[in-house]
């Protein structure tokens, strides 16, 4: 069996896979029967009732962190208490409905039915204190910012494996079916992943900090992945000069998922839905920035007039291996660094930006010499 079938029977492995993992994550109850009680209730005017089953649902789904479902019927759920004037627990039903939104981040909605929950509130208790609504409105678009920037940290991160995989597809010369079969794989590991988040939802937290109990693994791991781009990068330049092409072999390490790339995507999925995201969702997100990631930019690498060439391919194997290495130093996520007594002076912005510079001059003058020196023991065996 060539490459491509082999990577096109784990592509459909997976898709088998997830289906009865979704299927198996049914309701404890039957939130249709339920529904379509509340709304019998309604039409008969119990809407006190009424309102009571509405919260009872909507409180099923915020366990879920079904923030949207939860919202909604917390909503129904106020507007049947109004009606039967129970102002107080319309009051609060308004206010479960704003915590929805607050957990989205979705700070207009979040302030709407703060404010219509006080005003419930203020009806059966004109001496009700709102004044807590202006801090809890500071708090969600202080978190509103901070989740805007880790989801860039946590895109970069996912282009930056992307890249990895993308840039052995492109160097490598490889076929259209065999880069489709990898991005498929990208794609269904994300969403596989997903499934499996949805169903532990409760023991979620618990599984995460025991998976940071693993951390000198994630980190020895990461060494290596990254001792293993070095060497092998080397080798494919050498036997290149030797007139053997090992690029076939070698870019496998580039192109498919290493065990840190793996972690990367199921945190990023967890990340997605903690933050309220449904699993489908979040699964189709992250697997389809990582797909469409690798296409785009194996593709863009392969219409560039670059080279692509073995020794290419090995010089790109030795940068990301030195990226791997760099973030092994500069992460300290990876390593039990946190648990030392390490005091870090501060660095100067222009320290910063002149050490940056130079280290981007260094990489350019590298590759360029590489790059000659190439052509020139090309120009030579021509000649020979």
């Amino acid at each position: 069996m060539n490459l491509s079938g082999a990577i096109l029977s784990i592509c459909i492995l997976l898709f088998m896979l997830i289906v009865p993992s979704m299927a198996a994550s049914g309701e404890d109850i039957d939130v249709e029967a339920l529904e379509s009680h509340a709304q019998k209730l309604a039409e008969v005017k119990n809407y006190e009732n009424a309102g009571g089953v509405y919260e009872r649902i909507a409180l099923y789904y915020e366990n879920d962190s079904e923030w949207e479902s939860a919202s909604g019927f917390y909503l129904l759920a106020a507007e049947n208490f109004e009606k039967s004037e129970r102002y107080e627990s319309a009051g609060s039903a308004y206010i479960n409905a704003g915590d929805c939104f607050y957990e989205v981040h979705d700070c207009d909605n979040a302030s709407k039915y703060y404010s219509l929950g006080a005003e419930s509130h203020k009806r059966a208790d004109p001496g009700y204190d709102d004044t807590w609504i202006e801090e809890k409105l500071k708090e969600c678009r202080e978190k509103s910012v901070m989740s805007t920037l880790a989801i860039l940290g946590v895109l970069l991160g996912m282009t930056k494996f992307a890249s990895k995989a993308a840039f052995g597809l492109g160097f490598a010369g490889v076929g259209r079916r065999e880069i489709s079969a990898i991005a498929g794989i990208y794609f269904f590991i994300p969403l596989l992943m997903s499934a499996a988040i949805g169903m532990m939802r409760e023991t979620l937290y618990e599984f995460i900090n025991t998976l940071f109990t693993f951390k000198i693994a994630f980190g020895a791991f990461q060494l290596t992945v990254a001792l293993l781009l070095l060497t092998l990068g080397l080798y494919t330049i050498r036997k290149w000069k030797d007139k053997r092409d090992v690029s076939k072999r070698t870019f496998l390490l580039m192109a498919l998922p290493c065990p840190v790339s793996v972690v990367t995507m199921f945190m990023t999925c967890a990340f997605f839905i903690i933050t309220g995201m449904g699993a489908v969702k979040v699964g189709l997100l992250v697997g389809g920035i990582f797909s469409l990631s690798i296409l785009v930019i194996t593709f863009a690498i392969q219409k560039s007039s670059i080279e692509k060439s073995p020794s290419n391919l090995g010089t790109v194997m030795i940068f990301f291996g030195m990226l791997y290495l760099l973030s092994i130093v500069l992460i300290p996520a990876y390593l039990p660094v946190y648990d030392m007594n390490i005091v870090i002076a501060g660095v100067s912005t222009e320290d910063m930006i002149s050490g940056s510079l130079f280290a981007a001059v260094m990489i350019f003058i590298g590759f360029w010499a590489e790059r000659i020196k190439n052509r020139r023991m090309e120009w030579n065996y021509s000649r020979n």
